[in-house]
């Protein structure tokens, strides 16, 4: 779990009171919008996700302003990497653009283990739609001193609040077949059910000290 959020009975952010979770509907193609918003509050740049409508100081006001951009055609990850950085809030950006699936769990866990968040674009098996969610911890089995990650907890903007999952609301679970072989794709829990999904793209964020939200 990435050390800016808080467990408990409503997942949180450390700096924040708020739960941390910005909820897409299913009209929109907000989900890397609403993955930034979430980002935004676990680092302390924004209080609470939920009222940046209302909001006229940076970044909250910038983000609004975005949404009515992207909100029928969303963003490629590309896009995304390029407004974060813009935001100009001392946050760093890394991108895998398109990458296969095995290169993109690999990606992604290096930047979990630097303590980097990692919003991710996963694709359901038979399907052409992308889907961002935002990566904040890895769940595994320690086996004597080694630590096997195998899963990724997730926070998804499609999803509800955390609640039967506790510290997320999705679990992509990544883990090798037989020993030294990656699976060509991965099994992706919600409480609503489980499908195969591949991951193919992430944009890992870094800041060194997060601020206290406004």
């Amino acid at each position: 779990m990435h050390s800016l959020v808080r467990p408990g009975a409503h997942l949180g952010a450390t700096r924040s009171k708020f739960a941390v979770h910005s909820q897409q509907s299913a009209l929109d193609s907000l989900c890397a919008l609403h993955c930034v918003a979430m980002l935004l509050q676990i680092v302390g740049l924004i209080a609470d996700p939920s009222k940046i409508a209302t909001r006229r100081r940076r970044p909250e006001a910038t983000l609004w302003r975005k949404t009515a951009e992207v909100f029928a055609q969303g963003m490629t990850f590309r896009e995304l990497a390029a407004f974060i950085a813009e935001l100009d809030r001392g946050l760093r950006v890394k991108l895998l653009e398109q990458g296969s699936h095995r290169e993109a769990v690999a990606f992604v866990m290096r930047e979990l283990a630097k303590g980097r968040l990692v919003i991710c674009s996963v694709r359901e098996v038979g399907d052409s739609q992308n889907h961002a969610v935002l990566a904040i911890g890895v769940e595994g089995v320690q086996h004597a001193r080694q630590f096997e990650a195998r899963t990724l907890l997730i926070l998804d903007p499609a999803e509800g609040p955390p609640a039967a999952m506790a510290t997320c609301n999705a679990r992509l679970d990544y883990s090798m077949r037989k020993p030294g072989e990656m699976s060509r794709y991965a099994r992706y829990t919600t409480a609503s059910g489980t499908f195969p999904v591949v991951l193919n793209g992430a944009v890992s964020i870094e800041m060194d000290e997060p601020d206290k939200p406004p």
